[in-house]
């Protein structure tokens, strides 16, 4: 059962018992202010009766002993019941109804009388013959002793019918109040379930992942708060979600960058291996050893930067700019590269001359290790070309081949994350993360990266450093 449903029985139930209750409020009520307002009326006239009975004594018309006799009794019972819907009996001290001006024999002896020969008033209900009778005595004084007394019997029956017609007006009142009530409580209730109904399917769609549903209620009460703090908890969530979702993809993109770029130094290593066993002399292979060690320690270093980037939970390259010579760096760059150019049978020329520039050396060294070697993988050229010369107060390099070259719409997305790629060819070669992060890692250092090329034509790859430190 619903919660509007169990609100609304619950209602309903109390309604009733309201009902009920006053029902029997009413009734005893009305039936007790009846009675009291009869048994008033029956006290006044046996005031007036009393004066009229001690006129006709005082006018010696008859004597005390007479008024309560049974030869006059009757006639006046009948004379003071006359014009009046009650009937009048007159007893003597001994209890016995002298005077009766209706025939109601079986009302004759009753406990009241003997309360009134007590000097005191007596009212009592009595039933006779499937009729009740409100019964009212009074004790009648006469020079300060009591010589008989007035007992007047009132019929109930119009009361009873006044009563049964009230009790009908009051439950087809009732009735109509009742359905009323619920009617309003239900709509009631459906309005006050509604804000909570729309709770429940904002629940419903969170525990999906969906935080767009929002509560609206314009009442000032505690379901407002309720919906309110709803709402911001959503949009909490959902700001927690996105932070969470942020940080997610930001740690996946270093360390997809950080595993890409230890490939470098992998096969590096194994290239300089392969070229030890073709070697004969022991200068050569020294100097393999020399790149190999060179490539083994770069290739810590990068495993340690990993290890420390889980312990502290920064996922920033660190970037340390040098004042350095960058003719030195391309110069050591090809060495390292050297096997992998040898086994692409590809002719390399180098053109430099010393020019000093602010840069990170690592980051500058993965930069070239990333382009040369796409030129080499990807290009299908036969000639690779790179330049260093000032240019525009910053030291600019070249590394132009004469490949196939870059169609227009995949020169667009060359510097765009692999994740919005649609077209990321995913190989053992290849990731599409080498140029992106080519891109980054220039601009933590303060230069830029160009990319010039036409279908069939080769590309031009122009790097830019600074000759004076920016950061």
């Amino acid at each position: 059962m619903g919660l509007r449903n169990k609100l609304f029985l619950q209602h309903t139930v109390t309604i009733i018992m309201l009902l009920t209750a006053m029902y029997f409020i009413v009734n005893y009520t009305l039936s007790k202010s009846m009675i009291e307002r009869d048994t008033q009326t029956l006290s006044q006239y046996f005031a007036l009766h009393r004066i009229e009975a001690l006129k006709i004594v005082n006018d010696k018309k008859i004597n005390i002993e007479q008024l309560f006799s049974g030869a006059y009794a009757p006639l006046i019972a009948s004379h003071l019941a006359a014009n009046s819907n009650f009937q009048v009996q007159l007893f003597a001290l001994d209890g016995t109804i002298v005077g009766n001006s209706g025939d109601k024999e079986n009302l004759l002896k009753r406990s009241d009388i003997e309360t009134v020969l007590t000097g005191q008033t007596a009212t009592v209900i009595t039933e006779a013959a499937d009729t009740q009778y409100l019964i009212y005595s009074a004790p009648f004084w006469y020079e300060g002793k009591i010589v008989g007394g007035f007992r007047y019997l009132l019929d109930l029956n119009q009361h009873v019918q006044t009563q049964t017609q009230m009790r009908y007006w009051f439950i087809g009142v009732a009735l109509v109040c009742l359905l009323i009530s619920l009617l309003a409580s239900y709509s009631f209730f459906s309005i006050l379930m509604k804000p909570l109904q729309d709770l429940q399917q904002a629940l419903r769609l969170v525990s999906i992942g969906n935080f767009s549903k929002k509560i609206v209620v314009n009442s000032h009460d505690e379901v407002r708060e309720l919906a309110a703090d709803f709402n911001h908890m959503s949009d909490a969530l959902q700001q927690h979600i996105e932070l969470l979702h942020y940080e997610q993809g930001k740690q996946k993109t270093f360390y997809d960058n950080m595993t890409h770029e230890l490939k470098t130094p992998l096969t590096s290593i194994i290239g300089f291996s392969d070229l030890i066993a073709k070697m004969d002399q022991l200068d050569d292979i020294r100097t393999c050893n020399i790149y190999i060690r060179k490539e083994s320690d770069r290739l810590l270093n990068m495993v340690e930067d990993l290890l420390q980037t889980s312990l502290k939970g920064n996922e920033a390259w660190r970037v340390k700019l040098e004042q350095v010579d960058l003719a030195s760096i391309l110069t050591d760059s090809l060495r390292i590269l050297e096997p992998t150019i040898q086994k692409s049978s590809i002719i390399t020329t180098l053109q430099a001359e010393p020019c000093e520039v602010y840069l990170d050396p690592k980051l500058t060294q993965q930069v070239l290790f990333n382009v040369i070697d796409n030129a080499i993988r990807h290009g299908e050229c036969t000639h690779l070309h790179i330049s260093l010369e000032s240019y525009e107060g910053q030291g600019q390099v070249r590394i132009v081949d004469n490949g196939k070259g870059i169609a227009e719409q995949a020169r667009q997305t060359l510097f765009l994350p692999s994740e919005y790629k649609q077209d990321r060819i995913i190989s053992a070669q290849s990731h599409g993360l080498g140029l992106p992060l080519c891109k980054q890692f220039m601009e933590l250092q303060g230069g830029s990266i160009l990319i010039i090329s036409q279908e069939g034509k080769g590309t031009e790859v122009q790097l830019r450093f600074n000759t004076s430190p920016s950061l």
